[in-house]
């Protein structure tokens, strides 16, 4: 084993193991309030879904081990984490009065704002970049794009699918958090891990090898989900700085 392939695979191995450990702390926060106001059910299931594709398209793109063995882990903590909003769906939250009054008074001013609009946005968004990297990759490397498979074809696309689909689940649990100026009950510790776990997994494919114009194609939508996704996760802890105070007067 070269030097290469010991330092990714250092890097690779470092991010599965923030990863076993990232959603420890949401679990055990859920567990511990009986709860999970304060945490999107949007974003958990979107965060699955992409999941889902990212272990489709590991597996037919023949993806490193790594890349193969972190989304299969992903999903076994999601159907933990979704099981707890089912656990403890008719559970009250424990608040006071004046929380409630707020709360009801946020519902109130959601209810009257117009649904749906931003996720159409979202979603003609998501879907305006795929065609976009896909006119881009045809355009750059046209003799590649014409001798791919129907397997490498679908690869691919479970690949940008999830990318699209990891970056638009963490606009919900924002969204929440910006409404309720809160981030109660979240574990910032996950969102810490987690972004650790994402540097260190996009390095692990960038040291595997000489990063080619082949091998950054192949890998250009995880790259895309990795990375995108670490830029919303500093958003996330930004709020966890501002909304500080807001969370410990909850408390």
């Amino acid at each position: 084993m070269n030097e290469t392939t010991l330092v990714s695979a250092f890097f690779g191995y470092v991010s599965i193991a923030c990863w076993i450990f990232v959603l420890v702390p949401q679990i055990h926060l859920n567990y511990k309030r009986k709860s999970c106001e304060g945490v999107s059910l949007v974003f958990y299931a979107l965060w699955s879904l992409g999941d889902v594709f990212n272990l489709t398209g590991a597996l037919l793109e023949n993806l490193l081990f790594t890349a193969i063995l972190l989304p299969l882990y992903y999903i076994f903590t999601d159907i933990i984490v979704l099981s707890q909003f089912y656990i403890y769906r008719n559970r009250p939250f424990p608040s006071d009065g004046s929380i409630l009054s707020e709360s009801s008074a946020l519902l109130e001013r959601d209810s009257e704002k117009p649904k749906w609009s931003f996720k159409r946005l979202l979603g003609w968004l998501c879907v305006l970049v795929f065609m976009f990297i896909c006119v881009v990759q045809f355009q750059l490397y046209p003799e590649r794009m014409l001798k791919v498979s129907i397997r490498e074809i679908l690869a691919q696309l479970c690949g940008y699918l999830s990318a699209a689909v990891y970056l638009g689940a963490y606009i919900p649990q924002i969204a929440h958090n910006y409404r309720t100026q809160s981030t109660e009950g979240l574990s910032m510790v996950m969102f810490i891990v987690v972004t650790i776990a994402n540097i260190t997994y996009c390095l692990s494919i960038l040291t595997a090898q000489a990063p080619t114009f082949d091998y950054l194609c192949k890998y250009a939508s995880w790259l895309l989900g990795a990375s995108g996704t670490i830029w919303l996760e500093l958003i996330i802890l930004y709020q966890f700085y501002i909304y500080r105070h807001s969370s410990s007067h909850r408390e």
